[in-house]
C-alpha cells in the first residue's frame, strides 16, 4: 500500500491565498495523487514553474528527448504539461498542448484552467502515467480561490433596516421634545 504524498504548500501572495500544488512524476499518479482541500468555491488553477515558485516546469514520461521539429516541438518524446484534478464532484483532464524539446517550452505553451466546488471537499491532483521509474520533474500549479462579491445577507439587510427606524426614532425624539 503505499501513501499519499502531501507535496502542496501554502502561502499569502498579495493579501490572496494561493496554495501551490507540485506534483512530482516520480510519485504523484491516480494511485498516489497530491491531495489538498477545498472549501466550497470557485478556484483558477495556473500552471507555473520554478521562477514563480513551483518546484517543477514540466514533465516528462521518457528519460530521453526525440525527434522534435526545429523550434523544439512536435517531439516523439520529451516534455509534457498536462495533469488531472479529481474530486467527488468531478474529473478534469487537462490535455498537453504538445511534446517540446525543453521542460521550459512546454511550460511556456501550458494552458490554465478553473474549477467550481459546490461542497468543500479534498481534490487529487496527479499525472497520468503507470510506469513512473523513466518520468523526469513535475507539475507546478497555483490554485487560488475567486472571490466573488456576496450580495447582503437577509440578515445584514435587517440590521440595516433596523439601524434607519432607530436613527428616524432618534431624530423624531430630539426634533419634537
Amino acid at each position: 500500500m503505499t501513501s499519499q504524498s502531501q507535496s502542496g504548500q501554502s502561502l499569502l501572495t498579495r493579501s490572496r491565498d494561493v496554495t501551490i500544488i507540485n506534483i512530482d512524476a516520480r510519485v504523484n499518479n491516480n494511485d498516489n495523487p497530491v491531495i489538498n482541500y477545498l472549501k466550497p468555491g470557485t478556484y483558477e488553477v495556473q500552471f507555473i514553474g520554478q521562477s514563480q515558485g513551483g518546484m517543477y516546469d514540466a514533465w516528462s514520461r521518457w528519460n530521453f528527448v526525440y525527434e522534435c521539429d526545429k523550434n523544439g516541438e512536435n517531439c516523439t518524446t520529451g516534455w509534457l504539461n498536462e495533469y488531472y484534478i479529481k474530486s467527488s464532484e468531478f474529473i478534469i483532464s487537462v490535455p498537453t498542448t504538445g511534446v517540446y524539446a525543453t521542460s521550459e517550452l512546454a511550460l511556456s505553451k501550458a494552458k490554465n484552467t478553473s474549477f467550481t466546488l459546490k461542497f468543500g471537499s479534498d481534490i487529487s491532483f496527479y499525472i497520468s502515467d503507470d510506469l513512473l521509474a523513466d518520468n523526469q520533474g513535475g507539475v507546478s500549479l497555483a490554485v487560488k480561490q475567486k472571490h466573488i462579491r456576496q450580495p447582503p445577507s437577509l440578515l445584514g439587510n435587517l440590521v440595516l433596516f433596523g439601524l434607519l427606524i432607530a436613527s428616524v426614532a432618534l431624530t423624531w425624539f430630539i426634533l419634537d421634545p
